[in-house]
Order: structure tokens, then sequence, then C-alpha cells
């Protein structure tokens, strides 16, 4: 095997789903792909989600002499404060007409949150471009929000492209001209989109 394959391989490893015993967890983040009996699953490791996810699946009268493996994901960071989405609600709203966004951030070793306003360099009530947020050490942004002023809250084209190979919670708040905003969110990773939720607690879910 060449270097480019090696470093290739130790990047991104390739694991055999065992039989009779349990897949030994990934020690560290990154991404491995997973062989099971039914196909090729992706398992993506974070210090705040675990997630796994098939990418192929099999013929249905093949299988592999591998494992089970099942769809998957586990929630590592806490519940998200309900007042950081009721501040981003708030400064939406005196945002009005224009658009906003705003970023929630994790800190994983004291297990903090914090909510910070990204600087609009230019908005417009269909449109926002913005100057990035600065993590500290041991910080993640789990979290992307931004607004859609007074129209509904879709995943726009643009938005598309702005979180295309990203690792994130993607959420748009909408009609915020009114007394109960819509909303849109989905958990973005490494170019897949899925279905996802926040409930009046701040839980996270997704739907494989």
């Amino acid at each position: 095997m060449n270097n480019m394959d090696k470093a290739i391989l130790n990047a991104f490893p390739l694991v055999a789903v065992p039989t009779s015993e349990p897949l030994p967890g990934h020690t560290q983040c990154g991404t491995r792909y997973l062989v099971g009996k039914a196909g090729l699953m992706r398992e993506i490791t974070l210090p705040w989600i675990r997630l796994v996810h098939p990418v192929a699946t099999c013929d249905a009268d093949i299988t592999l002499p591998y494992g089970p493996m099942e769809s998957s994901v586990e929630m590592w960071c806490s519940e998200v404060p309900a007042e950081l989405i009721r501040q981003f609600t708030a400064d939406a709203r005196q945002a009005l007409p224009n658009e906003i966004a705003a970023a929630l951030i994790w800190n994983s070793t004291i297990d903090v949150w914090r909510y910070e306003i990204r600087r609009s360099l230019r908005a417009t009530p269909g449109y926002v471009s913005f100057e990035e947020v600065r993590l500290e050490d041991d910080e993640h942004l789990v979290v992307d929000i931004h607004s859609h002023g007074s129209a509904r809250a879709f995943f726009s084209s643009t938005d598309d492209q702005d979180d295309f190979g990203s690792m994130k919670f993607s959420v748009v708040l909408g009609n915020l001209d009114k007394p109960t905003p819509s909303s849109a969110i989905r958990l973005c990773v490494a170019g897949r989109y899925f279905p996802a939720s926040i409930n009046e607690l701040g839980v996270l879910g997704v739907v494989l």
C-alpha cells in the first residue's frame, strides 16, 4: 500500500463489524466506515455527538459475512438552555425586517453553553452575511441559527451551500412578525442532512 492510501485509511478507517461481540467504540473524534451484514455505514464522532448512518445497502438477496449494524445517534452535549432560543427570538424581532445570524456554542470541558450574535456584514429582509464567531478552547459550534425576518422558515439554496460539508445543527426562525414564529431545523453532517428537532426543554433530536 502506498503512502497516500495509508494516510487515507488512517484518516478514515474501514472496520468490519464483529459477528459475536460488540463493536469497539471509536476512541477519537473523526470518521470511520463500518462494513456490516447489510452494507456500508458511516460513523461520525464529535465531542458533542456520535452518529451512524447507512452509506450503501446490499441487495435483498445478498448479505455480507459480518455482524449487524443499525443507524443510531447519541447526543453527548447537554440540553440547549431555553433562554438562548428566547434571546435569539428577541434579537431577531429587534432586527426586523432584516435577517440576523447567531451561534449557540457548547464547551465540552465545563458543560456550559453561550450565545453569540454574528456581526452582520450585510443584512436585508432576504439575506444576511456575517463575520464568523471565534471559538475558545474546548468550544464547539453546535447550533447555527439565523432568521428569515417576516418570511416563513425554510432552508434556501444559499443555506444548502453554506451548510454543505459542515457538522452542526442548522436552525431557521421565520414569521417573526407574528406571535408564534415558524421554524426549520436539521442536522448537517459532512454532506448529509437529517430532519431534527428541539423541544421546549432544549433537548435536540434527530430522525435517521
